[in-house]
């Protein structure tokens, strides 16, 4: 028994070492995160599809039950990619107007200091006259469009949320994302055919560009205040 005491308290010397070590090499929890001046914004190609919807997004829930477009052809899909790409580009720039370091990116972002990513979804809404159903993207006969976008701060596998945007028919200016029109169009028309708020289009007008630069400055306007709370602005 002389032996075991000596034993018992190596042991838990020992564990109490460890427990140590771990507390310290943990990361912070999220909460810590400060909103400090970003050393790089990524933009990242807004969803217009369900499975490009992050998982951890807080936007997540608005998504429940939300599909992908049924009758979606590969030409409308390259168009509603075009169309986001104008959205995102547009928010870049005017990110860098106000002086951010504003970038597109893909992947994964670079493991640096201080960065921020934006993500963003496209949304219809009311589809077929269902005004429950929604659409990841965007669709012919819907009701509605609207276009979610969502700031964090990332610190390797961490992300906090700095703001939330989300544009639509009660916007000041909503460009892309509004009331839809109503359109009735021939078969071989449709499979090449979306609905913005600026028409029914076939390709990236003069007017959809219109419309995604007034959708990014709306974007922009609700995440406005959360930049100047922080002193970026």
């Amino acid at each position: 028994m002389r032996h075991l005491l000596p034993l018992a308290a190596i042991l838990t010397l020992m564990l109490v070492g460890c427990e140590t070590t771990n507390k310290e090499a943990a990361p912070p929890p999220v909460q810590d995160l400060a909103f400090n001046y970003p050393k790089a914004i990524y933009v990242y190609d807004f969803a217009v599809a369900p499975a490009e919807v992050p998982y951890a997004s807080v936007a997540a829930a608005r998504f429940s039950g939300a599909t992908d477009d049924p009758d979606k052809t590969e030409k409308r899909d390259a168009l509603e990619r075009e169309i986001a790409d104008a959205v995102a580009t547009q928010l870049v720039t005017q990110l860098q107007e106000l002086g951010l370091p504003a970038v597109r990116w893909r992947g994964t972002p670079p493991l640096n200091e201080d960065s921020y990513v934006i993500e963003g979804q496209f949304l219809t809404i009311g589809v077929n006259g269902v005004p429950d159903q929604k659409i990841v993207g965007f669709a012919l006969g819907g009701g509605e469009l609207r276009v979610l976008s969502q700031a964090y701060r990332v610190d390797g596998k961490q992300r906090k949320l700095l703001g939330e945007a989300d544009v639509g028919s009660d916007s000041a200016a909503p460009g892309l994302a509004t009331t839809l029109p109503v359109a009735k169009l021939s078969a071989s028309r449709a499979a090449a055919s979306v609905a913005t708020g600026v028409g029914v289009v076939r390709s990236v007008t003069s007017k959809v560009k219109k419309g995604a630069e007034d959708t990014a400055a709306a974007i922009i306007d609700q995440l406005n205040p959360k930049m100047q709370e922080q002193g970026w602005l």
